[in-house]
């Protein structure tokens, strides 16, 4: 009898740490910075290749880390546009996916306003702009049809914010 209740107290003392791992919350908006693991281009790249990225800082929650430093992140291109007439720079519209915690799972990530803003004030991210059509004021219609635009190059290494989509349970 005693050997029973011995194992018993044991097996409530090994399931603790689990029951206690799986009541994290990782809450919605949650920063996570990530750097790009290869370089992008817009001669290079199309539509549709998956991009892989990594955790730049671990992310704790209380005492706790539930992502790791290092950790796999993972991005699709949604579009590719190479440079066009009127002097229109190529673009790369990029769907982010998830990011993988310590316990190996994949919690979807987004580029939402908590982390556009913190890619603003950090000058992390570059951002589109127009400025290839307001140039072209002086020349007019006819000749922005023969001035072409830039290709867009990101190196490896760039890095960037992105936030946690939704509470996510850990």
């Amino acid at each position: 009898m005693k050997n029973m209740s011995f194992l018993a107290i044991m097996m409530c003392l090994l399931l603790l740490p689990a029951a206690s791992m799986a009541d994290t919350l990782i809450p919605k908006g949650t920063l996570v910075r990530l750097k790009l693991a290869k370089s992008l281009s817009t001669r290079t790249n199309r539509t549709g290749e998956m991009v892989m990225l990594n955790v730049v800082d671990a992310i704790q929650i209380g005492k706790r880390i539930v992502i790791k430093k290092g950790a796999i992140a993972q991005a699709q291109l949604e579009k590719v546009r190479g440079p066009g007439r009127f002097g229109r720079n190529g673009s790369i519209k990029i769907r982010y996916l998830f990011v993988t915690s310590v316990r190996g799972t994949q919690i979807p990530i987004v580029l939402g306003e908590r982390s556009i803003k913190a890619n603003q004030s950090m000058g992390l991210a570059a951002g589109a702009s127009a400025a290839g059509y307001i140039i072209l004021g002086p020349i007019g219609v006819v000749g922005g049809v023969f001035v072409k635009g830039h290709h867009i190059d990101i190196p490896a290494g760039t890095e960037l914010m992105v936030e946690v989509e939704n509470d996510y349970m850990l």
